[in-house]
């Protein structure tokens, strides 16, 4: 038989290695990977910048936009998930509205010695402890601390814009698991439950090429959220869309750049009186 093959005239050889080359083409098109790969010692530097938009009627306007720069470490590798530190080492504020302005760097020694900058900054540069799940890419963080003065300082609309500050939620946009055999034109949706708000999300995997899978993502979600905010119980009954594209490392699962845009609408509730609330929200993150 292998004298048979050696002998194959050239044109019936040249078929065979065109077959070949289409075929192993074609399985590049098809995503392999389940889960997240890290190597022990893998930095990543994850950079974000958001703007948002909030009309709250009688009340007023507010604009705000934030850049943040967070070090991910992978440090230990266990048969089900990955042991990291989460260290956030920039930050930067701009924020207006309500006849008030304030602004924030971390950069500036004078921003942190502020008594803004002392609230603000005061995760700053502690790593936090975190897991990531490998075949989810579900990120928790261990140890947590919280006391109750961070819950009332904490800004309600952090639940619907997403904290971007949290060692859980800036590593957690850092990684994506593709289900197995998705091929470009490809469609999958995934349930949310996130601070009260529940909602779906649907993805298309545009593209996949050179191990980069480029994926289009729309979200909308609804619900109420209560929180509890200088002594007062806020209420909100809202409704979010959002539309976005990400580009994710198919080998590893590191997302390598998500854009997103959001757009909320509702009610809010304070001490008996109900204002209308509109928000738009633009975020972008890198991850190298």
């Amino acid at each position: 038989m292998a004298f048979k093959i050696l002998h194959l005239p050239f044109k019936n050889l040249y078929k065979m290695k065109k077959i070949l080359l289409v075929s192993l083409c074609f399985a590049t098109m098809y995503v392999n990977a389940q889960s997240i790969k890290l190597d022990n010692g893998r930095k990543i530097t994850a950079t974000t910048t958001t703007a948002m938009e909030m009309d709250m009627g009688m009340a007023g306007q507010m604009k705000m936009a934030t850049t943040s720069v967070n070090i991910i470490n992978v440090s230990v590798t266990e048969e089900k998930q990955y042991k990291a530190t989460n260290t956030a080492t920039k930050l930067i504020i701009s924020q207006e509205g309500m006849g008030q302005s304030m602004n924030f760097d971390s950069d500036k020694k004078e921003d942190r010695d502020s008594e803004i900058g002392k609230s603000v900054s005061k995760d700053l540069d502690t790593p936090a402890e975190i897991t990531i799940e490998k075949s989810s890419g579900k990120v928790t963080e261990i140890n947590k601390k919280t006391s109750p003065e961070d819950e009332v300082d904490k800004n309600p609309m952090a639940e619907i814009m997403g904290d971007t500050k949290s060692a859980e939620a800036t590593a957690a946009n850092a990684f994506f698991v593709i289900p197995a055999g998705k091929k470009a034109g490809d469609t999958w949706t995934d349930s949310t439950n996130e601070a009260g708000m529940k909602g779906v999300k649907s993805y298309v995997l545009q593209s996949i090429k050179d191990g980069l899978a480029t994926i289009a993502v729309k979200a909308s979600a609804k619900g109420l959220i209560s929180k509890e905010a200088q002594g007062m119980q806020i209420d909100m009954n809202m409704t979010s869309t959002g539309d976005g594209a990400m580009i994710v490392d198919t080998k590893t699962g590191l997302v390598k750049k998500n854009d997103i845009t959001s757009d909320v609408a509702g009610t809010l509730d304070v001490m008996g009186q109900s204002m209308p609330v509109t928000m738009k929200m633009t975020a972008s993150s890198v991850f190298e």
